[in-house]
């Protein structure tokens, strides 16, 4: 039989050499801190998908806005996230905010354009996205959300 190694055995042998380091913290006394740090972990991704659903659901229209204008928040980049021991954690993400402000009546051009769901000023604008997040019974949760310039 021709014992020719192939990726699949490579793959295979490179998964335990990469395993070793984590089963050695875990040996040495330090599962406490391996697993501290893996629920950091799946803490800050929680919220940053928390984040990611907020701004999703106030484009769409199905939660309010942080701001009565704003029509749609778009994300820009990864959330900076700082989770404190308490259970609560705060939240800045760069974003793309699209408001739209009412266009003062002034004539009659105006007024139709209401009447056909129109008459605001669209306006997109760069701003960061503040929250206050809790953690109750296991599930983030966003507290408050404000826009910042």
């Amino acid at each position: 039989m021709n014992r020719k190694p192939t990726r699949r055995s490579f793959f295979g042998q490179a998964s335990l050499v990469l395993a070793a380091p984590v089963t050695a913290l875990a040996a040495e006394g330090r599962g406490d801190d391996v697993a501290a740090r893996l629920a950091a972990l799946e803490d800050a991704n929680a919220i940053r998908e928390l984040l990611h659903r907020y701004a999703k659901r106030v484009s769409d229209g199905v939660d309010a806005p942080p701001a009565p204008e704003v029509r749609s928040v778009a994300l820009d980049s990864d959330p900076e996230i700082d989770v404190a021991a308490n259970g609560t954690a705060t939240a800045r993400a760069r974003c793309t905010v699209t408001t739209a402000t009412p266009i003062e009546s002034c004539g009659t051009l105006v007024d139709m354009a209401r009447l056909q769901g129109d008459g605001v000023v669209k306006h997109v604008e760069r701003r960061v996205l503040h929250g206050r997040l809790v953690k109750r019974q296991g599930v983030w949760r966003l507290e408050t959300a404000e826009l910042r310039t």
